[in-house]
């Protein structure tokens, strides 16, 4: 074979290879345009069980109205936090904020007649740190998408095994699970979410739980 052919025999290879995978395609190029949604929501908090109303298009310190527990019993620090958190809800609740985590060469884990489920090691954010752009490259992660259009079902990222970030601190388990439901516009939004983290930092033990679920999509806002 001539030194041209091969040149050409491994070029077409490298494109063939790097061709992106339709699905994967369609899942980058969901909409993210479409009516802001109020929602009823479950979350936990120290363990307090919270469920509040939230409206993302109301005036900062009104976004969030808690319907349990009574006002009454609010302590201090729950109150601090409230503020925060009202502060940054904005309503971003949608699924396809994952699709930039996902790479091209995600690899085809498992197809069913209405969905495919890809394994990747996730993409930092672009404003990620050094230490995080290291923690992402130990994660593994798996997104299942719907065929018809892309839309994103379901995402996890795990930590398959411990890792240390620096001398002087260990993460023993780092799980993120969400599910995602469908909004009646036809966006996947964040169902639920749960998170659990631990490890240890400065010889000090530290396990942490995030949970929240969204229990009603409520009218569009605006």
């Amino acid at each position: 074979m001539s030194r041209s052919l091969v040149l050409f025999a491994i070029a077409f290879g490298s494109t063939a290879q790097a061709s992106a995978d339709p699905l994967l395609e369609m899942m980058r190029a969901a909409s993210e345009e479409g009516p802001l949604y109020a929602y009823e929501t479950r979350f936990a908090w120290e363990d307090i069980d919270v469920t509040a109303r939230i409206d993302p298009s109301a005036e900062i310190g009104q976004r969030i109205d808690v319907l349990s527990p009574s006002e009454a019993d609010w302590s201090d620090k729950f109150r601090e936090d409230l503020e925060k958190m009202d502060a940054g809800t904005e309503g971003d609740i949608w699924c396809n904020e994952f699709a930039e985590m996902v790479p091209t060469d995600a690899s085809l884990l498992d197809q069913g007649a209405s969905t495919s489920t890809y394994a990747f090691t996730p993409i930092p954010e672009p404003d990620a740190d050094k230490t995080e752009q290291k923690m992402m490259k130990q994660l593994e992660g798996v997104v299942t998408l719907d065929k018809t259009d892309g839309a994103i079902l379901s995402f996890q990222m795990t930590l398959p095994k411990p890792y240390k970030p620096a001398m002087v601190a260990k993460i023993n388990t780092f799980i993120m699970d969400v599910d995602c439901e469908r909004a009646p516009d036809g966006r996947t939004f964040i169902e639920s979410f749960n998170m659990d983290v631990s490890g240890s930092a400065m010889m000090q033990s530290f396990d942490q739980s995030v949970s929240r679920q969204i229990t009603k999509l409520l009218d569009p806002v605006s």
